[in-house]
């Protein structure tokens, strides 16, 4: 079975930003408060959130199933700022998207390749609904977390990772079998390049936060959240029961927790600074 949220706040797992120590026990319990309500909304989507910290490989599977209505948004032991900035992103995803659709609606190839129907001339404008749509997810955490949640304090979704896909490039990665790939600008080979058209893409995204924008996205979480909440499998542990639970580190010779079936020592445990 996969792990739930209950599973990922009842299991800690020392973090480098060490966020349980420089977060109050108020902002510990806030920050799991979110969590649950963040799992109930999706489930009232009919989404399912997959909550191990193998996240990145079930997504890879989740590219290449396609037709899933799964979330992955763990990749590392940091619960309160990289595990909650991951949902608070695709939370605005879905509210970009249709919330009930695999993927929330977006074709699972992108951001680095199109469908084989797209002609090349229209490569760049069939990916750029995608891209402003990922620019929305990262500037908007901080105003979704603070209007869903109250949250202040800063989360850390994987920004390092290049998530948009700008046609013009020589870069190609693998993309999903009926989609071709298409040579764009990436933030490695192609960095200043890549950094000023995010620069702008992220400006313009910016504008779409306007406070009845915040408030529709607040009406409809808020709704579907009821209707996850009426079906969760089982009741919640309390917040602040979860929140006082001081992270544990594996034996550096265990296997990691995340299920790669490698030591925490070469795994997870490289995310601490082991």
């Amino acid at each position: 079975m996969p792990a739930s949220v209950v599973d990922a706040v009842n299991t800690p797992l020392p973090c480098a930003c060490q966020c349980h120590d420089a977060l109050s026990l108020d902002e510990r319990i806030a920050g799991i408060e979110a969590l649950y309500r963040f799992d109930d909304a999706m489930r009232g989507w009919g989404q399912t959130v997959i909550w191990d910290l193998a996240a990145p490989t079930m997504w890879r599977i989740q590219q290449q199933l396609g037709n899933v209505r799964w979330v992955t948004v763990r990749d590392g032991p940091c619960i309160h700022s990289r595990l909650l900035g991951f949902c608070v992103h695709e939370t605005i995803h879905a509210m970009c998207g249709d919330p009930t659709l695999p993927n929330y609606g977006t074709p699972v190839g992108l951001p680095y390749g199109v469908p084989d129907a797209v002609p090349p001339s229209e490569e760049a404008a069939f990916l750029h609904p995608f891209n402003q749509n990922e620019a929305r997810a990262w500037v908007g955490l901080a105003a979704v977390a603070y209007r869903l949640f109250k949250i202040e304090w800063q989360l850390l979704p994987a920004r390092e990772v290049g998530t948009y896909g700008f046609a013009g490039g020589n870069a190609l990665v693998e993309v999903p079998a009926g989609y071709r790939k298409v040579a764009h600008y990436d933030h490695g080979q192609h960095t200043r390049r890549y950094l000023a058209l995010a620069s702008k893409l992220e400006d313009e995204a910016r504008a779409w936060f306007t406070e009845a924008k915040l408030d529709d996205i607040a009406s409809k979480f808020e709704a579907a959240e009821v209707i996850g909440r009426a079906a969760r499998p089982s009741k919640f542990p309390s917040a602040r029961e979860m929140a006082r639970i001081k992270p544990k580190k594996p034996g550096r010779n265990d296997l990691c927790p995340c299920g790669s079936m490698r030591k925490w020592k070469q795994c997870c445990g490289l995310l601490t600074g082991e």
